[in-house]
Formats: C-alpha cells, structure tokens, sequence
C-alpha cells in the first residue's frame, strides 16, 4: 500500500518567470509586462497590424527596442506571407525591411481630367516582392520588384460606368522576366510613343561549344553578363537582345532621341556612363547586328566624379553626381533656351557636353531627390550631418545622472539667494533681491522682462492694499 505521502499528487516544476508573477501577487503589487520572457513578447506583439507595431514601439525605449527587434519582424512576415518564410530583402534588418516593403507596396494614380478627383489603387500584382519601380505604356503596366522580377499586367485600366478610367480588378498578370536591374521606355510623357520596353538584366553566359557539364557550370556561374533585351509593350514579346562583356556591370538605364537614333545610356557601378544608339525601326526584323558600346563625354570630360543617378528626356540628359552636383545635357536649341534663356554658348555639333547646373548660393549643394515638369525642375536639398535624437534626454535629477559643473553652480546660486531672501525683513528688500536674482539668472531678454514686470505689479498691489484709505 502507498502511504499518505506517496498518494500525494507530484507538485509540476514552476518557471522562475511564474514564480515571480505570483510572488508579486502575494504582494499586492500590480505585475510589470516587462517581466515576461521575450519570447512572449515577440509572439503577442507579432499578432499586432504593422502600424500598431510601429505606433507601439515610440510609446517608451522599452518597447522601441522590442518592438524593432527581428525576431518581432520576422513572426510578422511569416503570418503576413508564408512565401517570406526564406525570403528576404538582405541587409542589416532583412526581416523589417520585407515587411515594410510588403506592407506599404502600393500603385495609385488620379486623374486630371474631369470634376470629380479620387485616387485609385491597384490589387495586383500580389506576389511581388515590394515596388521598385513601374512604367504605364499604350497598353499596360510594368512593374519591377526588389528581387529583381519584372511584371507585366495586362489591360491593367479599364473605362468604368461613369466615364472614368480605374483598374481592372480581375487583372491578368504575368512574370516578363527575372534577374532585371532596371528598365526603360520612350522618355516622352505621351504614352503612345511607348512601344518598346528596354529591360537590363543579368543573364548567364551560354556555354562554349565543346565544353563538359562540369565546366559549363563553373563558366555560368562565374560568367554573369549583364544585357539589355527589348519587349513589345503590346504582347511582352522579345524581339531584340544585346549583351555586353562580363566585366560591365550596369546597374541603370535611360533613353533620348528620336526613334531612328534611339541612344541608350547605361550607368555602371562604378558611376560611369555610357552610350550606344539603335533603330527602334528595325527592331523587329529578324536579323543580328552589332552595336557598339562608347564612354560617354561626361565621363570622359569629367573622370574624377562619379554619378549616382540619371534622368531623361528625349532631347536631354541629366546626370546626378555623389557629391550633389547637376550636370546636363542638352541635344535641341529649345531645350537650350528654355533651360537658359539663351543660345548663347551653345553648340549644336557637340551635344554631349556637360553643362553644370549652378545651385542658389544660399542652397548647399547636396541634391536627393530631382522632379522635373514641363515648367520648371524641382531638386530637393537636405543634409544633416547626424539624425535626430529619437528620446530626449532626461533630466539630472530623474535619470540618477550627476549634475554637471554648471548646473551645480547655478543650484549653490539659487540657494544663497532663497536665504538671502529669508534674511529681508521688507517687501522692498525682497523685490529688489527678487529682481536681482531674475537679472542673475541665465535666462532669455523677454523672460526676464516678463519676471521684473510680474514683480513690480505684485508690488504695487501690495502698496495699495497697505496703504490708508483716503478721507
């Protein structure tokens, strides 16, 4: 038989965090959230939609920190899309950085046209990773992801009852292509003259005639050339491609001129530029060629800089620098003027030279961001040598931090002062030792002058209060 003990159920082993929770219990005291394991707090917040998460974590530093931890992130990418469970947008914060990709892609546009303006937005496509980047054609509308995939919604707007254009909300779409870095079409806002679409991509090298298996491997995956293939906007049909030689890595591409003499400009890593023409004309017939790839005389004039970005139109270029400086290019007499007022300096048999855009002297030159409209281009400058603090500090005193030489001296200050005013016997010393302190004190023009105003009328309404009446 067992005894009295061994009847006894077994007591289960309690977690030091359970043991804490109730021994605060006993105590009466409310339980902190901050004594829960983090992994519980990960899988609560993780429940959380992305802006609560965001908006949860400025409430304290606490949960700043937790909330801007990857492990929150990543619980919210796998619930928001299981095909983010092993993809990721790579970088310092991989998992934080898919999910706010995801969660703010969106493609909206508005209409001009018309009494009623509203803003519209597309559904598709779901299964991209972000929106890099989008160009609207005769037809449709592309729409490159940051893992490099380029989609191709079909008759994306459609006319609805009222007369208005929005999307279509069982829109077809398809993958156009995958590895593509950039892409580019007609520079002109008219989409009509959109035809062709122009997509640089990376794409392996085929392998030579009589290799192995084996070798044919090695030399694909070590033999990554980039190449610049032309679609037709209206079916997605391939109909030109050119590649360049390993060693050329781009990583953008633009167009300007006509299209009989369509020029291509591609800017390499390196932030050098460069150039080759082609016959839009002739795109479509069946035939191979070689185009030649040239340096163009920005990079030539101008070896020393390095350019981050490039803008197009169909008789200019324009050539954003890392340091901030704008460069252009200028290719018809009207552009010319309508940039400068004037023809003079300008010469119609080198168009490619690169004529500095000079800056406000009161804007320092450390250009962002460039949008340019059929009036005028607007450049945005800014530069902060360091970001803004997101906490203030707390004070010396709530913060157990040792008050510095200054603020010491100016305590001691206020102390002799307060007993020196328990010293006056009169309403008069204490006024005049009062303002003598405000005027002591390390305080703006118009507060003190607010202070020794306050005083003089606290002093005289205790003048007439002590004062006899009149007979």
């Amino acid at each position: 038989m067992l005894g009295p003990a061994a009847r006894q159920p077994k007591k289960k082993p309690r977690s030091s965090s359970t043991e804490a929770t109730e021994e605060t219990k006993d105590r009466g005291e409310s339980a902190s959230i901050q004594v829960f394991p983090p992994e519980l707090l990960y899988y609560i917040i993780s429940f959380l939609p992305v802006k609560d998460v965001v908006a949860l974590g400025q409430t304290c530093r606490y949960f700043y920190e937790v909330c801007d931890s990857e492990g929150v992130w990543q619980r919210i990418c796998r619930r928001l899309s299981p095909r983010l469970r092993d993809e990721n947008s790579g970088g310092s914060r991989p998992w934080k950085r898919s999910a706010i990709l995801n969660y703010t892609k969106g493609l909206y546009f508005q209409m001009f046209s018309g009494r009623r303006h509203f803003v519209s937005k597309t559904v598709a496509p779901l299964l991209s990773h972000g929106y890099r980047k989008f160009l609207p054609t005769k037809d449709h509308v592309f729409i490159l992801d940051y893992n490099g995939t380029l989609f191709f919604l079909k008759n994306a707007l459609v006319s609805s009852t009222m007369g208005h254009v929005q999307w279509r909300r069982a829109c077809r779409y398809v993958v156009l292509c995958r590895s593509a870095k950039d892409f580019a079409t007609d520079p002109r806002s008219d989409t009509v003259y959109r035809k062709y679409l122009y997509v640089l991509a990376t794409r392996e090298q085929p392998a030579a005639p009589g290799m192995g298996r084996n070798e044919a491997a090695m030399a694909a995956g070590s033999r990554l050339c980039d190449c610049v293939e032309v679609y037709l906007q209206s079916s997605g049909q391939r109909v030109f491609k050119m590649t360049f030689h390993f060693s050329m890595k781009f990583k953008q591409i633009v167009l300007v001129g006509q299209e009989t003499e369509r020029s291509l400009l591609l800017l390499t890593e390196e932030g050098k530029i460069y150039s080759l023409v082609v016959n839009e004309t002739q795109l479509d017939q069946p035939r191979s060629y070689t185009v030649q790839l040239a340096l163009r005389k920005v990079s030539k004039c101008l070896p020393h800089i390095s350019i981050r970005h490039m803008h197009s139109n169909q008789s200019s270029a324009l050539y954003l620098t890392d340091d901030g400086a704008v460069y252009f290019e200028v290719h018809s007499p009207g552009v010319y003027r309508d940039l400068f007022g004037t023809l003079h300096a300008f010469d119609p048999l080198d168009q490619q030279m690169p004529l500095a855009l000079s800056l406000p002297a009161k804007v320092p030159p450390c250009v962002r961001r460039i949008c340019s409209t059929r009036e005028c281009l607007y450049m945005l400058s800014s530069h902060d040598i360091e970001e803004a603090a997101a906490y203030r500090e707390l004070p010396a005193s709530k913060a157990g931090l040792l008050p510095s030489d200054t603020e010491a001296m100016a305590a001691r200050a206020c102390e002799e002062y307060l007993s020196q005013l328990h010293k006056c016997r009169t309403l008069e010393g204490r006024m005049a030792k009062m303002k003598e302190a405000v005027g002591s004190m390390p305080l703006m023009t118009f507060q003190k002058d607010f202070f020794w105003e306050a005083l003089d009328m606290i002093q005289r309404a205790a003048e007439l209060r002590g004062s006899p009446p009149s007979s």
